[in-house]
């Protein structure tokens, strides 16, 4: 059963750790100047790497402390059936999406609906090289990190209380919450991919499918958006004039 120190690294999750990234982490960066944004982006990276691998080895030091099992945290590799769907499936949605990709970054009008839909979150994106570097790094610390807090620990946390199902279900919602500084789309759209990896989770009983997932998705998400902002029409651009 938790303890009082699960219940402290529980609300840690749920609420400070949601509201420390909307208040003082990605608010600083829809704040800051044009010429500053650059750089508070790289910090805000840097800084979520920082934040993430440090709850992350706190988890890890506070079940070791209790003495746990780690097939409990869902640190425990199993080859099963279920796994090889999930590595099927991946591999088939991994080339089919790399396919579309092509079609994507060619066509213009998919470019600039791909912008509107990231609009509320572009200056967290990244921009240059060294933007990307940084992103790449970040992608897969959430992929480890947010799958062992967000699934493994928080399911096992509320499914001391609720049954298994509903317990995916609190924790999607809560994985949600955290990001909330992307609005209510975005909280809504991450509770969902949380399920869904709830639900990989469950069929292979461990993280380690959900993490590459995780990490694999992000990565994709940030190279897909460097190219479409890279496209877009410069607004000095768009109202030149040929003139003959």
């Amino acid at each position: 059963m938790p303890g009082a120190l699960d219940t402290i690294f529980a609300l840690t999750l749920a609420v400070f750790f949601p509201l420390r990234a909307m208040v003082f982490g990605y608010r600083r960066l829809t704040d800051a100047a044009d010429e500053d944004v650059p750089r508070v982006r790289l910090w805000l990276y840097r800084q979520g790497i920082a934040i993430q691998w440090t709850l992350a080895i706190a988890c890890v030091l506070l079940w070791a402390a209790q003495r746990r099992t780690w097939a409990m945290l869902g640190l425990v590799p199993r080859l099963s059936w279920g796994l090889g769907g999930v590595a099927l499936g991946f591999a088939i949605v991994v080339l089919y999406i790399l396919r579309e990709r092509k079609k994507a970054i060619a066509d213009d009008e998919a470019l600039a609906r791909l912008r509107e839909r990231m609009r509320h979150i572009e200056r967290m994106l990244p921009r240059s090289n060294e933007d990307l570097m940084w992103f790449a790094r970040l992608s897969i610390t959430a992929g480890i990190c947010e799958e062992l807090l967000y699934r493994g620990y928080l399911i096992w946390y509320v499914n001391s209380w609720l049954g298994v199902l509903p317990s995916a279900a609190v924790a999607s919602v809560i994985f949600g919450f955290g990001h909330i500084y992307q609005g209510p789309r975005g909280v809504l759209i991450t509770a969902v991919v949380g399920l869904f990896m709830s639900a990989i989770y469950l069929l292979t009983g461990s993280l380690f499918a959900c993490m590459v997932i995780h990490a694999a998705m992000d990565l994709y998400s940030g190279m897909t958006a460097r190219i479409a902002f890279a496209r877009e029409p410069r607004p000095e651009a768009a109202g030149e004039v040929v003139s003959s």
